[in-house]
């Protein structure tokens, strides 16, 4: 994209790399319009929580796409506040799915920050290869106002990468028409010098000073494509994006495995109700089981 092509990246749902023409810097891109509503939109959560999920989504997208490999990515921030834990899962050529558990009780301020949602505790990122591969985990503090800045903590301790991330989410109003949640992110790192680059923090700099220009509103604004925006943030240099993936939400929960589920339950954890209910934590949907298949299933175990 080193000509305008404001017309690149137009569609929702979709995460791309980019690279910024002569400067030592990769970055990736990602829009979430529908999959974000149906994370979010379906679990009613308070309005800070929302966004927390968002972000942690969106932060899975833009790290996960990275993976040169088939596997997952989960991001995860656990504290002794209010909200127990916020978890998003990125699984390759899938999609994405988060969600949050509260404190059934708990009143959660329109203004809540995030250690005042979580409390004190943790930020992870946990690669998954898939069966029979070591999973590798970095853990950093639950340390500053977003989920982005830990994720920056967290390349700067565990991967020792410059990283700066923008992320923003929130509810679109389009005249009568319900709002729906969208959200948007970037993620710019860079590249380890060599003997042929040379050191890098001059290029570093540059990057970083016009990246931290993205306002919010450009994130959330639907009519600002991925072009556009960056464009708008690195003509100057020249920046090209490369083709995209698709992100759906993806969410494997079926009434075959929630049965297997129920079927591992013992006889007194599952009571007598008939029918068993249970419901999915991440795209909160219920299924109904009659106890007679619960209990055929477990037998045949």
């Amino acid at each position: 994209m080193s000509e305008r092509a404001d017309r690149i990246g137009v569609d929702d749902n979709i995460v791309a790399a980019f690279q910024i023409e002569n400067r030592p810097v990769r970055g990736r891109i990602a829009r979430l319009g529908s999959t974000l509503d149906l994370i979010v939109g379906s679990h009613g959560y308070p309005a800070p929580v929302a966004r927390m999920v968002a972000e942690a989504a969106i932060l899975a997208v833009l790290v996960g796409d990275t993976l040169k490999f088939e596997g997952r990515l989960i991001v995860q921030a656990n504290g002794d506040g209010p909200v127990r834990f916020v978890v998003a899962e990125w699984v390759s050529g899938a999609g994405v799915r988060a969600m949050a558990q509260l404190d059934p009780d708990a009143v959660i301020p329109a203004d809540a920050s995030l250690t005042g949602m979580l409390g004190k505790g943790s930020f992870a990122m946990t690669i998954d290869p898939g069966e029979g591969k070591d999973r590798y985990q970095g853990v950093v503090a639950l340390e500053g106002e977003t989920l982005s800045d830990c994720a920056e903590a967290y390349f700067a301790q565990s991967e020792q990468v410059p990283t700066m991330i923008r992320i923003a989410a929130g509810e679109i109003l389009s005249g009568d028409a319900p709002s729906q949640w969208r959200g948007s992110g970037a993620i710019v790192q860079a590249i380890a010098p060599d003997d042929t680059r040379g050191g890098v923090e001059d290029d570093w700099d540059h990057v970083r000073a016009l990246f931290g220009t993205i306002a919010p509103d450009e994130l959330i604004d639907p009519t600002i494509s991925a072009g556009d925006l960056l464009f708008r943030l690195f003509h100057e240099d020249g920046v090209r994006m490369f083709p995209h993936t698709d992100v759906p939400r993806h969410c494997p929960c079926t009434p075959e495995k929630l049965l297997g589920v129920l079927a591992s339950f013992d006889a007194e954890e599952m009571g007598e109700d008939d029918p068993v209910s249970m419901t999915c934590q991440y795209c909160n949907r219920t299924f109904a089981f009659a106890l007679d298949d619960v209990r055929a299933v477990r037998d045949r175990g």
